[in-house]
């Protein structure tokens, strides 16, 4: 039985937990906000985890892609066969015509194209090396550059630039507005082409774009453009400051030299810059000028500077790239095998003009008439430059008696026999050759002429020739290289046919020693001249001839040699130390780097062209290589 009062008591209780069922709306918002404020705590270092392993996970990527890529690059670069010059652009300038001062040149170190040796078809090379060929001979080339993933569309994130390699034929081409390098792929319906970096969501961006357009003014852009906001043209090419092929910098290297200091080589071949053969002489070159065209070192900072040396007093000689020049030196140099070439090789005709005159016996030109060649009397001769079947500009002409008819044009000068002591036929007495010449009247009698004790059949041409390449102190001393002069007997008869002769060079020096199919070369004063001689009793004649019974029409003697000026003359023993700044393609500097694929924008300064947002720091990972081309030119 409950107790009075009880119920009442037990229904405030119940009551009051009625009263404390719920929470109020304050309690409520409380505990959310210090849950946000919990969960906040608890996953905002989670999801910076999950970012930075994301972020860890692309760097892996790109460093991965960017060492396959390189390791690749490598490989193909370092047992190339030949590479290519710089590819690049050459347009023409203001005036309009190609090849002329204001031509522009464009290089673009961001693409390499070269030349793989040839391989079995299990990939071992070939011996000897050859250069890759297909079926028909002709050359494959290979090409590395960054090229859009579609060349087709225009680039964005599903469409990057990539690291790509092609296979095709290389050819130089050129109009009247530019000259440039034209690769085609190997086959058009499946043609050779490997991406060798990530196909997405990285990239290689452009980091100039250039126009190809002759009558654009304005042609090179930051960033990249799909049409020229100069001239609204579409032939865009593109460089790219993350890929680049840099050919190895060798600075004041000293050239060794070589074949009596003509031949200077360098420790690299395969020199990058102005591209020469050989063909060009530094004399040749000219600076930029409205008058002359742009063929000149220095022109592009991978040009070879040639310095010439005076180590009596280190001074500078000569150096290219000032276009000073105090040596007077004749340099060519092949840039592809590295190797400059000091002097120059030069020969004169030796041309007779009266090459059926005979040796007589009768009295010296009887009344006035030349009856041929009298003893001590000699064949007449012309000296030039050009080929006796070529009219010449120049010529030293010498008479019968010997002497030079007009000034002196030639380094060569005859020496002849001695003519013997002189006579009069009519006195009977005789005359000193060193005061008078055949054919002078006679000092005793008046009456009588001067004629040669010599017999007939003495030589009538010179026995000898001095090469004297100062022209008598004209032009600066030379020095003419031992072992360079060469002797050609030349001659034809009335019908045309040749007879030539190459005589060669004997060590004897002794005259009536010498061969009769010889000669030798005796050098003085430092080489700075020489004696070609000949036997002094059978020289190189129009005997050799009409001796045989043969009518002759032309005769003569080649003599050439080769000359270089590259030394002090004030002290001729000391020759000049030649160095050089060049860039090698035998050393080839590799870089490559990847980012991760940002939107680009506007140039504020052009919005024709897209940038990477100033302020913007993609994630990116940068390689650099070198490596040494081992069959480059081999």
């Amino acid at each position: 039985m409950m107790a009075r009062g009880a119920a009442p008591k037990l229904g405030r209780i119940m009551r009051g937990q009625r009263d404390r069922a719920g929470f109020t709306l304050v309690e409520m918002l409380v505990v959310l906000a210090i849950l946000v404020i919990l969960f906040a705590m608890l996953f905002a270092p989670m999801i910076a985890s999950l970012d930075m392993v994301s972020a860890g996970q692309s760097k892996v990527t790109m460093q991965t892609a960017a060492r396959n890529a390189l390791k690749e690059m490598r490989r193909e670069i370092s047992n190339a066969m030949y590479i290519y010059p710089v590819p690049g652009l050459v347009l023409k300038g203001a005036d309009a015509l190609l090849g002329t001062f204001d031509d522009t040149r464009i290089p673009d170190p961001s693409k390499i194209v070269f030349v793989g040796p040839a391989r079995t078809a299990t990939g071992e090379l070939i011996e000897p090396l050859a250069p890759r060929s297909d079926a028909t001979g002709s050359i494959i080339a290979t090409r590395l550059r960054a090229s859009l993933l579609d060349e087709a569309q225009v680039y964005g994130r599903n469409n990057p630039f990539v690291l790509v390699r092609e296979e095709g034929y290389y050819e130089r081409m050129e109009d009247a507005t530019a000259v440039w390098w034209e690769f085609t792929n190997v086959s058009t319906a499946n043609p050779v082409r490997n991406v060798l970096s990530p196909r997405g969501g990285y990239d290689i961006p452009a980091t100039r774009s250039i126009c190809t357009d002759p009558s654009c003014t304005d042609r090179v852009y930051e960033g990249y453009a799909t049409v020229c906001p100069t001239c609204g043209g579409t032939d865009i090419i593109y460089a790219h400051d993350n890929l680049q092929f840099l050919p190895e910098r060798v600075s004041g290297e000293t050239l060794q030299a070589s074949a009596n200091e003509t031949l200077f080589q360098a420790r690299h071949g395969a020199w990058s810059g102005f591209y020469n053969r050989g063909s060009f002489e530094l004399n040749d070159l000219k600076p930029a000028s409205a008058a002359n065209p742009l063929m000149v070192l220095g022109a592009s900072e991978l040009d070879p500077r040639i310095v010439l040396l005076n180590p009596t007093n280190w001074s500078v000689v000569r150096d290219s790239w000032q276009n000073t020049d105090a040596s007077n030196t004749i340099l060519t140099w092949d840039s592809n095998r590295g190797v400059l070439q000091v002097g120059a090789t030069t020969g004169r005709w030796i041309r007779v003009t009266n090459p059926n005159d005979l040796n007589t016996t009768g009295a010296y030109d009887p009344g006035g008439v030349d009856d041929g060649l009298d003893p001590g009397e000699y064949y007449t001769i012309d000296i030039q430059n050009e080929r006796p079947d070529q009219v010449a500009t120049t010529r030293d002409q010498y008479d019968e008696d010997g002497t030079l008819t007009s000034a002196r044009g030639w380094d060569i000068v005859p020496i002849y026999p001695s003519l013997g002591v002189l006579l009069c036929p009519a006195c009977g007495t005789t005359a000193d050759p060193t005061q008078y010449s055949v054919g002078d009247p006679c000092p005793s009698c008046g009456v009588g002429t001067l004629v040669s004790s010599a017999q007939p059949g003495d030589p009538a041409m010179p026995i000898a020739y001095r090469l004297d390449p100062t022209m008598a102190g004209a032009f600066q001393a030379a020095k003419i290289v031992p072992g360079s002069v060469r002797v050609v007997v030349w001659g034809t008869d009335a019908a045309g046919r040749m007879y030539q002769t190459a005589y060669s060079e004997t060590t004897n020096t002794v005259q009536a020693e010498i061969g009769a199919e010889q000669f030798a070369v005796v050098l003085s004063n430092f080489g700075q001249r020489a004696e070609v001689r000949f036997n002094e009793l059978n020289p190189p004649s129009p005997r050799m001839l009409t001796d045989a019974g043969i009518t002759v029409a032309n005769f003569g003697v080649y003599i050439q040699y080769y000359y270089r000026r590259n030394y002090d003359p004030s002290a001729p023993d000391t020759d000049y130390v030649i160095r050089a700044d060049y860039s090698t393609q035998e050393i080839m500097n590799l870089r490559l780097a990847l980012q991760r694929y940002i939107e680009l924008e506007a140039d504020p300064g052009n919005p024709g062209a897209l940038i990477i947002p100033p302020d913007a720091s993609p994630d990116r990972v940068s390689l650099e290589d070198q490596v040494q081309v081992r069959n480059l030119n081999r």
